[in-house]
């Protein structure tokens, strides 16, 4: 076994003593002692620093390289239409500035001038007077409405009032809110069945050798009736054409069956609830078209037999 040897530590410092003491003519090593880093003292009162600090503080806020987002204005319902005079200084704005100034009692009949809102008015007006000139019209021009709105609206679906359109009469009148239209615009079926019936003369004509004439009746379709022929065309009740129809005290319509049946249960109009009495004159107008109507439609089954 060796044994461990201890260090001579204070031998060493005697020794590097001895040696400084020794070495009095070697050159002397200057070390520089290197500043701290000067640093911003915030709880400092001078000037200058508070100057200077506020110049760091603008270099930082401005170092941002965060792209700012541009905010537009979506107030879109709340636009205002500026092409009219400005509100102080159009015609209500001087009325209500005259009424404030002759309810404060001032002296504005001196020789200051105060516009054309200054005059003395020897007839008391109130504020909401102001607001009523658009009714009366005493005092222009009125002001604009600045929150109106130009709606178009494209109705491709009208609201037809429907007794009007399958009766010819309508209890509200000319105040019904659904418009009074009473044009046959004919269904895509339509046009095809009646397009098959012609198809079908036309071949039975051919069959018989004759010659098939697609004028005659047709053109009638296309005819402008005149203002003779406006008027109630089919009964309020049932809703279907005339059957032997009558006329009321009122000057309604209906069918006798339809009549009679309800004078059993309430003697007044079905139209306009007037008393009836139970008056049911003869419609001769109404009964010569129904004949003829009828007629037309035998006509008709005939032919399509044959």
């Amino acid at each position: 076994m060796f044994a461990t040897r201890a260090r001579k530590t204070q031998a060493k410092r005697r020794r590097a003593a001895s040696d400084d003491d020794g070495a009095d003519d070697a050159p002397a090593v200057v070390a520089v002692a290197v500043d701290a880093k000067k640093k911003l003292n915030t709880f400092s009162t001078s000037g200058a620093k508070k100057a200077k600090a506020a110049e760091i503080m603008d270099a930082r806020l401005q170092a941002s390289t965060r792209e700012a987002v541009r905010q537009t204005y979506a107030g879109d319902a709340t636009y205002e239409s500026q092409i009219d005079t400005e509100k102080d200084r159009d015609a209500r704005a001087l009325l209500e500035k005259n009424i404030k100034l002759n309810a404060d009692g001032n002296d504005i009949s001196g020789t200051f001038y105060q516009g054309k809102a200054g005059y003395k008015n020897y007839v008391t007006k109130k504020e909401s007077q102001a607001g009523m000139n658009k009714y009366t019209g005493t005092q222009g021009p009125i002001r604009a409405q600045t929150w109106a709105r130009s709606i178009c609206r494209f109705d491709y679906a009208p609201d037809v009032c429907k007794d009007y359109k399958e009766t010819g009469f309508c209890g509200f009148g000319d105040s019904c809110k659904f418009m009074h239209d009473r044009g046959d615009y004919k269904s895509g079926w339509q046009i095809d069945k009646e397009w098959d019936e012609k198809e079908r003369k036309k071949k039975q004509a051919l069959a018989a050798g004759l010659e098939y004439n697609s004028d005659g009746s047709d053109d009638d379709k296309y005819v402008i009736k005149s203002d003779d022929d406006e008027g109630q065309f089919a009964c309020t009740i049932c809703r279907q054409p005339f059957t032997k129809a009558v006329e009321t005290l009122c000057g309604h319509f209906f069918c006798e069956a339809c009549a009679l049946k309800r004078y059993k249960k309430t003697s007044l109009c079905f139209n306009c609830k007037k008393q009836t009495n139970g008056v049911f004159n003869i419609a001769k107008k109404l009964r010569e078209e129904e004949k003829a109507r009828l007629e037309e439609e035998a006509a008709d089954h005939n032919d399509s037999d044959a």
